[in-house]
């Protein structure tokens, strides 16, 4: 299977961190490692390069000039480039035929190898549904509302038909038109969402379990999935820590970032420490929502700490 990500120097431990998931629960498979980077030290580069080696798998880098891309920057919102460079991986890796793109704040839980069995002759890409205020993105793009919308954080390119349908043409030019400006609130997701639409397998929601998916209260867990979500917790395949407070912040208070650490420990980069999110509003906050969460542990529960995967914590 290949693999790809898009990063920074900066995220680089963070890519390493989802990959050491990816290698240790899919020991039976052989991974060909795709990194698109805006910029990458040559110490970032010999480390991730000794670590995928160090499990037999191929590593492949290339830098890219933003300012070269065919697309407006300013539309990109607050994620940046980043994403948006899976949109060339069909041009780039032209002798592949499939690819998953894996967002670096992802966790594998399980095995990965049953989307290899997905017949996708028909599809451009893959993906699990991102179904969190999905009514409102669905009428800006305007898309009916019976429409499938996923989250690009994790796509099972189907690379044959979206080069024989000239996908990356298609999704620049909606990208790029002045009156869509205003209409694209999530960058490529939304292209992707738009231009493939009826064109999208749904994976099933194991494959992007999204962290707040474990919140007491379940309002933002998807109404089709509700009565079996404590299944889809015990047998998540990959965790999606979708907060902007990222599990290798201090102030992150999610128990299942015990998952980041344990396989950042495995990584060239395990004495690392990344301090405390934008998002924190200093340490008697922080001791406030300690004490929360200790309450929580005994009465009103904030996580539902009983469903997690098992043996991993």
């Amino acid at each position: 299977m290949h693999l790809l990500f898009a990063t920074n120097n900066a995220y680089v431990p963070h890519v390493a961190t989802t990959l050491a998931s990816i290698f240790e629960n899919n020991k039976d498979m052989h991974f060909g490692v795709h990194i698109l980077a805006t910029d990458i030290s040559n110490t970032n580069y010999k480390k991730l390069k000794e670590f995928v080696n160090q499990y037999n798998h191929e590593l492949d880098v290339q830098v890219i000039n933003p300012t070269e891309l065919k697309i407006d920057l300013s539309v990109c919102g607050k994620w940046g480039i980043f994403p948006s460079l899976k949109l060339y991986a069909a041009d780039l890796y032209p002798h592949l035929h499939n690819i998953l793109y894996v967002d670096a704040d992802m966790i594998c839980c399980k095995s990965l190898k049953s989307i290899e069995n997905i017949n996708m002759t028909n599809y451009y890409i893959a993906a699990a549904t991102d179904e969190q205020g999905a009514e409102k993105h669905k009428m800006r793009l305007g898309l009916p509302l019976e429409a499938f919308y996923g989250c690009a954080g994790l796509i099972w390119f189907n690379l044959d038909k979206w080069r024989k349908d000239n996908l990356r043409e298609k999704c620049l030019a909606y990208f790029n038109a002045p009156q869509n400006h205003n209409i694209i609130k999530f960058g490529e997701q939304d292209v992707l969402n738009k231009i493939c639409q009826g064109y999208i397998y749904e994976l099933p929601i194991t494959y992007n379990m999204f962290s707040f998916y474990w919140l007491h209260h379940k309002r933002n867990i998807p109404e089709r999935y509700k009565t079996k979500i404590d299944e889809y917790k015990r047998n998540v395949i990959i965790l999606h820590f979708i907060d902007t407070c990222k599990p290798w912040f201090n102030d992150c208070l999610f128990p299942l970032k015990k998952l980041y650490w344990k396989y950042h420990a495995l990584t060239p980069w395990k004495e690392e420490r990344y301090g405390f999110s934008n998002d924190y509003q200093g340490r008697f906050r922080l001791i406030i929502n300690y004490m929360k969460q200790f309450l929580h542990h005994w009465g009103v529960k904030k996580w539902d700490l009983h469903l997690i995967v098992k043996n991993e914590i």
